[in-house]
C-alpha cells in the first residue's frame, strides 16, 4: 500500500507537493518511520550542500541527531535537546535566507516533530526538501529536471518506508565442522568431533540448539552476532 501511495504522489501534476498531499497519502504510516524517512531524505539529498559550504556549522546535523536520539530513548532530555536544536536551526535559516535556508528549515521541521501530536512538521520537512531541490535546478535554469527531484525524494522515502526484503543467506547442504567461533543458521548440518552429525534446531545470539542422530539435543556456543 505504501508503494502505491508513493506512486500516487509521484504522479501528481503540481510543481511541489503540499502538506495536504503528503498527509492524504502517508498520514497512516507509523510516525517513527516517517521521521526516519525525513531524516534520511534531509541527510542524503540536501545536507551535503550545507556541509560543503559550512564545514564548521553543524546546526542542521545536530537537529537530525537530536531527533534520532529521541526516537531511540523517548527521554525528556532528548526532547529538550531537540527543541534547542530546532531553535538553532531557526537562527541558521534566518542567516541564510534566500540561499540555503531550506536546509536548516527541513532540519528544524524534523526536530519540531519530536513529541508533536501530529505529522504536520514532518510534511513541512518534506516540502522544504522538495523546494530546495527545485530551487537548485531553477538556479541553473534546468527546469526540465524538476520531476527528477521529486522522484529522488520519493526514492529515499521508498527505501526507508518500504525496504526491499533481504534474501536469506543460502545454507549449505553439506555438513560443516562445528566451531564456537562460527555462526550457524536453523536447519544447518554440522559435524562435531564428539557428538558426530548434528542439525541446528534453534539459533540464539550466542548459542545454538542442535539435534543429535539419537534424537537428543545439546546446546552449544557460537560467536555472538
Amino acid at each position: 500500500m505504501i508503494l502505491e501511495r508513493l506512486d500516487r504522489l509521484a504522479a501528481l501534476k503540481v510543481d511541489c507537493l503540499s502538506p495536504t498531499a503528503w498527509a492524504a497519502n502517508l498520514d497512516e504510516v507509523e510516525r517513527d518511520q516517517l521521521l526516519r524517512a525525513a531524516i534520511e531524505a534531509t541527510r542524503v539529498l540536501i545536507l551535503p550542500e550545507w556541509e560543503s559550504k559550512r564545514i564548521e556549522d553543524r546546526r542542521p546535523q545536530l537537529a537530525l541527531e537530536a531527533t534520532e536520539a529521541w526516537i531511540a530513548t523517548r527521554s525528556p532530555e532528548a526532547i529538550a535537546q531537540a527543541k534547542v536544536a530546532g531553535k538553532d536551526c531557526t537562527a541558521a535559516r534566518n542567516e541564510t535566507f534566500g540561499t540555503d535556508h531550506r536546509i536548516p528549515e527541513a532540519a528544524r521541521a524534523v526536530a519540531w516533530a519530536v513529541g508533536a501530536k501530529d505529522n504536520a512538521h514532518i510534511w513541512d520537512a518534506f516540502v522544504a526538501i522538495e523546494e530546495e531541490l527545485l530551487a537548485r535546478v531553477a538556479l541553473v535554469a534546468e527546469y526540465h529536471k524538476g520531476p527528477e527531484q521529486r522522484r529522488a525524494l520519493l526514492a529515499v522515502l521508498r527505501r526507508v518506508l518500504a525496504p526491499a526484503p533481504t534474501a536469506a543467506a543460502p545454507t549449505s547442504s553439506q555438513p560443516v565442522p562445528y566451531a564456537a567461533s562460527g555462526n550457524f543458521a536453523v536447519g544447518q548440518q554440522l559435524t562435531h568431533p564428539k557428538f558426530g552429525d548434528l542439525v541446528v534446531t534453534v539459533a540464539g545470539d550466542k548459542w545454538i540448539d542442535v539435534k543429535l542422530t539419537d534424537g537428543t539435543t545439546k546446546r552449544l556456543a557460537q560467536k555472538p552476532r
